[in-house]
C-alpha cells in the first residue's frame, strides 16, 4: 500500500488480475483509489479465481465502488478476506 497508484494504477492492476493465475494476496490500501478504480478491480474479481485476500482499505472508495465490489463477490468464490475499511462508504 501507500504508493499513490490512484485509479489509473488500479485499472492497470485490474487488467493484470483478469489473466493472472498465481497471485493470492493483493494490498492496494492507502493508494488514492476511488470509485473508478474500485469498479475496475470489481470487474477483475468476477473472473479471477486465485486471489484470496484483497486490501483496498484507506482509499477514496465510496458507495458506487463498494456496490461494484459487492456485485463481484456474488460470483467470485475464492476471495476469503476483504478489507474496505477507512473509505467513504456510507450505505
Amino acid at each position: 500500500g501507500d504508493n499513490g497508484i490512484k485509479d489509473n494504477g488500479a485499472k492497470a492492476i485490474a487488467e493484470a488480475l483478469k489473466v493472472n493465475s498465481t497471485l493470492t494476496q493483493l494490498d492496494v490500501g492507502d493508494n488514492g483509489i476511488e470509485d473508478d478504480g474500485a469498479q475496475a478491480i470489481a470487474e477483475a474479481l468476477k473472473v479471477n479465481s486465485t486471489l484470496t485476500q484483497l486490501d483496498v482499505g484507506d482509499n477514496g472508495i465510496e458507495d458506487d465502488g463498494a456496490q461494484a465490489i459487492a456485485e463481484a463477490l456474488k460470483v467470485n468464490s475464492t476471495l476469503t478476506q476483504l478489507d474496505v475499511g477507512d473509505n467513504g462508504i456510507k450505505d
